[in-house]
């Protein structure tokens, strides 16, 4: 009489794990926990001491920086302060300076102006900055409409005027629509030229109708409306005769060499 604790037929006894596949799962993560540290302590360009003069694996040296990215740009202070005549020190808001002139407030592109019109006791100037200035001390030049417009009229689809905004992603990403439109346009021509005019009309009117913003302030509007309108007028409707026309012309050559190719075709044919 067999055992009721008799294996099967044809099953097999389990194998118990060995110490490598018992310890694979804790390399691997204790790999990862030491590339994680190592990321840590050498990225952003950190110098490593504790590594360079005990290990000797070759030139640890590389660029590192002492001080962050954003501490090496301009502070908000020194950008938007001025410098007093006689400290030679930064301050703020030259309007509530009692010593200076009225030729030295202001960066001498503005004038004072009070902050509430209405407050008589204890008022608080600011600067009021020229149309072409601009800046909390009236100290950064304005980038001009009329030249956004003009460079968004004449070179629109090359993305010259993104460049001159400082818009240097947008004009990436519109010379990249340019290019798109243009390769479309090989194999259909009025997909393609739909495309490209479209967003090239549209930055035009929308540079055109009002001063748009650049990376720091807006443009200075000398781009009278009646000007924009009518010159954006003229210029796309010239656009589309000398298109007409040259449409025109190649649609007669064509024609013309298709009457020529018939025509040679029925004098052979009468000959033979």
């Amino acid at each position: 009489m067999k055992s009721s604790c008799a294996r099967p037929c044809g099953a097999e006894r389990a194998t118990p794990p060995t110490v490598s596949a018992l310890l694979r799962p804790r390399a691997a993560a204790a790999a990862v926990v030491v590339a994680l540290l190592a990321a840590a302590t050498t990225l952003q360009g950190c110098d490593i001491p504790h590594v360079t003069g005990f290990i000797v694996m070759g030139n640890f040296e590389s660029s590192s920086h002492h001080v962050g990215e954003w501490r090496s740009e301009q502070s908000y202070w020194e950008k938007n302060g001025y410098r007093d005549p006689e400290t030679g020190e930064s301050a703020f808001n030259s309007c509530m300076n009692k010593e200076l002139s009225i030729v030295q407030v202001c960066g001498g592109h503005g004038h004072c102006a009070p902050f509430d019109i209405d407050e008589v006791e204890h008022p608080i100037f600011f600067c009021l900055c020229d149309v072409a200035w601009a800046g909390v001390e009236c100290t950064a030049k304005r980038k001009k409409q009329s030249v956004a417009w003009f460079l968004s009229l004449t070179l629109g689809p090359l993305a010259f005027d993104e460049m001159y905004l400082g818009w240097t992603i947008e004009a990436m990403l519109k010379l990249s629509v340019t290019i798109v439109g243009s390769v479309v346009g090989a194999s259909k021509p009025g997909i393609g030229m739909a495309v490209v005019v479209s967003m090239w009309m549209f930055d035009v009117v929308r540079i055109g109708m009002g001063p748009v913003l650049t990376t720091s302030h807006r443009v200075e509007e000398d781009l009278p409306r009646i000007t924009f309108a009518v010159l954006t007028v003229l210029f796309f409707c010239m656009l589309g005769i000398i298109a007409g026309l040259a449409s025109m012309y190649y649609t007669v050559i064509a024609r013309r060499r298709r009457w020529d190719q018939m025509t040679c075709y029925a004098s052979t044919k009468n000959w033979a």
